[in-house]
């Protein structure tokens, strides 16, 4: 039984479309995606191109679908809430949620390495220090969490200054690309073979896998529908656009990368600064390196906290429902945010990102390479699945759309869900394994007992009424 929303629960309408595009732009575009999916070389262009398919596609048309049809504060959850029950649009919610604990600290271990990329061999050392990237990530998610109480009348601003971290530095990645192989040949041989998947076969799919993640997020805006403008028409517009850009940036991307660095050389944290300091200093010029890293640091940090104030949701409309603990359905009485929500996630994300940092097997210490690869698949593995609800909800509240576009996007999605659990190749295999199972389930355990504890408070609170 749902509690009503009163005027204690009313946020205010902020966002407009562009607010909106750059939320989803911010939230979704990732560069440290490109380094990652160029690490399968020109392979990388036709596996981008199959997961814009496989994956998005059918996901922006759920999310356009489902937001026009219920733009209720919370999204996902409440979309799996009318499917299926309340049960199940908890698990949803819960991990909906949680897989965000896991990426705050991911995406700002990749601003570190980029922001110490910024000083070049002279910064070297800093950016391979274990207590650097430390003090970097717990700063970066408290401030996220700081600005995000404030609300998103100021957020907005930080994320959309936080488009330059994408818009610039992509500009900077092709522009680099452009001049490396007009002027020197691609670093990367561009053939009909070579843009066949080579090496084991399953180290290509589990990549495969991180790019269907890298279009995954759209949602985020559905997740505020009620801090939109017009939001049954404002979010399926925005979607459709950020998709656009956010499919040019990857593609375009990759390629330029592969034309500045033979993929054999490419470090995945700091592998776009990289690209871009190498032409600059081929063709004579100097500062793009440090531009490039300063701005993917802003991106960095504008990431974190727009997704630090969009996750919050989530519980905040979970604690209406009285399916987590009432706190949570607190709005702070003069920014009008769930400020109770925002200091739980932070303070869980913390103990998360030291978990993974400091546990260790067999007396071997976790690298901060091998603590970012455990942090992306927990992500992927936590967030994908309510991604296979929102396919199945779709077929169940939407009954008329076409079925194959929820099909393709639920097979997509439980193919890279199963890859997470291959280790990287030269990782520890054991330690990752272990992490990846003890953390995902602690937090679904944590996230159970929470389930039941609420439903417990509930029937007491309505048998003694």
């Amino acid at each position: 039984m749902s509690s009503p929303r009163t005027d204690d629960n009313r946020f205010i309408k902020a966002l407009g479309l562009w607010d909106v595009v750059f939320m989803n732009v911010v939230a979704v575009v990732g560069m440290r995606w490109i380094a990652r999916g160029a690490r399968t070389g020109p392979a990388s262009v036709p596996l981008w191109i199959l997961a814009w398919i496989a994956f998005f596609v059918p996901l922006a048309l759920a999310i356009a679908a489902l937001a026009r049809r219920y733009p209720d504060q919370g999204g996902m959850y409440v979309w799996v809430r009318r499917a299926f029950g309340q049960g199940h649009g908890f698990i949803c919610g819960w991990c909906l949620w949680v897989n965000n604990l896991f990426y705050f600290p991911s995406v700002l271990l990749f601003a570190a390495a980029n922001f110490a990329a910024m000083g070049g061999p002279a910064w070297a050392p800093l950016g391979a220090s274990r207590w650097y990237s430390i003090v970097f990530v717990l700063a970066g998610i408290w401030i996220a969490a700081g600005i995000s109480i404030i609300g998103l009348k100021l957020g907005k601003w930080l994320q959309n200054a936080g488009t330059l971290g994408v818009w610039i530095p992509a500009g900077l990645l092709i522009a680099c690309g452009v001049v490396a192989l007009v002027r020197f040949g691609s670093a990367t041989p561009f053939t009909p073979s070579s843009m066949v998947p080579e090496g084991p076969l399953l180290d290509s799919i589990g990549l495969w896998s991180a790019m269907c993640f890298a279009f995954s997020g759209f949602e985020i805006s559905s997740l505020v529908g009620q801090e939109v403008r017009d939001p049954e028409r404002t979010i399926p517009r925005a979607v459709f656009i950020a998709g656009g850009v956010t499919t040019l940036v990857y593609i375009a991307g990759s390629a330029s990368v592969l034309f500045a660095v033979p993929a054999s050389s490419l470090k995945e944290l700091s592998g776009i600064t990289d690209a871009v300091q190498l032409v600059a200093q081929r063709v004579g010029l100097s500062g793009f390196a440090v531009l490039t890293g300063g701005l993917l640091t802003l991106n960095g940090l504008a990431a974190t906290a727009t997704w630090t104030a969009g996750a919050a949701r989530v519980p905040f409309a979970v604690g209406v429902d009285a399916a987590m603990p009432r706190a949570f359905a607190k709005l702070h009485p003069v920014y009008r945010t769930p400020h109770v929500a925002l200091i739980v996630q932070s303070l869980a994300s913390t103990a998360i990102f030291l978990a993974s940092v400091f546990f260790t097997v067999a007396g071997r210490s976790t690298s901060i390479q091998e603590a970012y690869d455990i942090l992306v698949n927990l992500t992927i593995l936590v967030y994908f699945v309510p991604y296979l609800y929102l396919f199945a909800a779709q077929v169940r509240l939407l009954p008329d759309t076409p079925r194959w576009a929820p099909i393709l996007g639920f097979a997509a999605t439980a193919i890279s869900l199963a890859l997470t659990f291959i280790p990287p190749p030269g990782s520890n295999a054991l330690s990752y394994e272990l992490n990846l199972i003890v953390q995902a389930a602690i937090v679904l355990g944590i996230g159970f007992g929470f389930y039941a504890w609420s439903r417990g408070a509930v029937s007491k609170e309505f048998k003694s009424s």
